[in-house]
């Protein structure tokens, strides 16, 4: 994979999810079908996260992040939940436009060779494809979460 075609998949993506959050309306970003299902800030905040566990990848090459990827995946989103849940619609926002452009700038530092060769990345397994595990967190990531963006802007309408 090249960094060039990464990127404009990331960037494609990214504006698919772009619009599908402007279908929620802003005094309702907060606004959520049962006490247990997340709101569309949640799920960008959730999706942020990831963006921003990207950036250290792509500025040091190196595999470090959280040590929530150690947990089992409902555990690491009960806690990326729990950290966003109680901050203000805005500063989510502003974290997630933060964490997207960096990572974007970052990501635009890597080499082709890099995206194909683990051993390119300090600390990271001989058997994984580094543009797979950026492609995974980033654009899949936002393809994943529109269709409950969308479940969100369905059922404020009726």
């Amino acid at each position: 994979m090249r960094v060039g075609c990464l990127i404009e998949a990331i960037e494609a993506a990214r504006e698919n999810w772009d619009y599908v959050i402007t279908l929620v309306p802003e005094d309702k970003r907060e606004w959520k079908a049962t006490p247990q299902a997340w709101s569309l800030k949640d799920i960008i905040a959730h999706v942020a996260w990831h963006d921003d566990q990207m950036i250290e990848l792509a500025e040091t090459r190196d595999l470090v992040g959280s040590p929530w990827w150690d947990l089992p995946m409902d555990e690491r989103n009960d806690k990326i939940y729990e950290q966003y849940k109680d901050k203000p619609i805005d500063e989510v926002l502003a974290f997630a436009e933060e964490a997207y452009t960096r990572m974007m700038a970052g990501l635009r530092t890597l080499s082709d060779e890099g995206m194909n060769d683990p051993k390119r990345f300090t600390d990271m397994p001989e058997d994984w494809i580094p543009w797979r595990m950026i492609a995974s967190n980033t654009y899949e990531h936002y393809l994943r979460h529109i269709a409950q963006v969308r479940t969100i802007a369905r059922a404020l309408k009726e």
